[in-house]
């Protein structure tokens, strides 16, 4: 059947058009700012420094409730429950702010080379189609430690030992926090690639798949891993019953997202040279690296045909064109 090339264009033009960055009044933009800064650190806070339960366990204890029960059971439970809430506070703060496009990731170049990172892992390792979930087991994008996990986790964890000393107490907290960090989120995340494991097909997992596919379809939302509760808090989540047809799309090979996008626009224009050649670097071990860049330069030519006023899109297509160049490739885009 002939492709229609009006209804090609239209999207096209919508998949570029939805990589931009939203518009919004600049009032609507401080409120979300303070909103997220201000619940985000109260969230932080109240993980750490959270002042009722030492009152109520106290208080209990004067009342005649068995000490050890308190200080060995209830006490522990509740350091682990602020624990977990700090992971999902500060790992969605850090996912959000640290590891994608943004205000920091822009000033800061320890930042940048942590972006870079997650970068490989979802435009190289785990790009949408048939690789972003594979049978063998979760591949990371950084060799050996993983320091831009383990660094921010231990300097966590340093400082709750320095601010609230060496007792049960603590002990249990970063018990906790160990514990919920690395074999319920980051293993809830290593599945999310994987085909074949022991949650498949079970209904509340499959749930969390979806809103992590949807991640990497647009990275500018969904960034929480076994509950999106940060997401529904600040405005990020995106409800995979919504965005049935971007699922569907997801899983195609031949699939640019709105990711895709946006993380070619940065290294297109915004990328130090350091960056730039490690793209290239990884693009040439990486035949659908290439694939994309000939799906992208379709889509920039859409655009400028289209939108003729549009500079930036002209820029990025002939930046799009340099770039096969220095790679001494020119990919199908069938």
């Amino acid at each position: 059947m002939e492709r229609n090339p009006t209804s090609h264009f239209v999207a096209s033009n919508e998949l570029y058009e939805a990589s931009l960055k939203q518009k919004h009044s600049f009032i609507r933009r401080a409120l979300l700012a303070l909103w997220t800064v201000l619940g985000l650190g109260g969230l932080i806070w109240f993980a750490w420094a959270e002042p009722f339960s030492g009152r109520l366990l106290s208080s209990l204890i004067a009342d005649g409730a068995p000490a050890w029960a308190i200080n060995w059971l209830a006490l522990p439970l509740v350091m682990m429950l602020r624990a977990v809430l700090l992971v999902e506070s500060a790992g969605y703060a850090y996912h959000r702010f640290m590891q994608h496009v943004g205000w920091f990731t822009r000033r800061a170049q320890a930042i940048r080379k942590n972006q870079r990172f997650h970068w490989i892992h979802h435009m190289v390792i785990y790009p949408i189609g048939r690789f972003y979930k594979r049978t063998a087991k979760y591949i990371p994008s950084e060799k050996g430690l993983s320091l831009s996990w383990f660094l921010p986790a231990l300097l966590i964890t340093g400082l709750f030992l320095l601010t609230h000393g060496f007792n049960i107490g603590t002990l249990a907290f970063i018990a906790g926090f160990a514990l919920f960090a690395k074999y319920v989120v980051d293993e809830a995340h290593s599945r999310f690639h994987e085909a074949k494991h022991s949650w498949v097909g079970k209904r509340y997992f499959t749930w969390l798949e979806e809103i992590h596919l949807l991640h990497h379809w647009d990275q500018r939302f969904n960034f929480t891993i076994v509950h999106p509760a940060m997401d529904w808090l600040f405005g990020t989540y995106l409800a995979p019953r919504k965005y049935r047809k971007e699922l569907a799309e997801s899983v195609k090979e031949s699939a640019v997202t709105v990711s895709d996008m946006i993380n070619w626009r940065y290294l297109l224009i915004e990328a130090t040279p350091v960056e730039y050649a490690a793209f290239i670097s990884a693009a040439r071990r990486n035949p659908r690296a290439l694939r994309k860049i000939g799906l992208l330069i379709s889509i920039l030519s859409d655009r400028s045909a289209t939108h003729p006023e549009d500079a930036q899109a002209r820029d990025l297509h002939q930046k799009a064109q340099d770039l096969l160049k220095a790679l001494g490739d020119t990919p199908t885009t069938k």
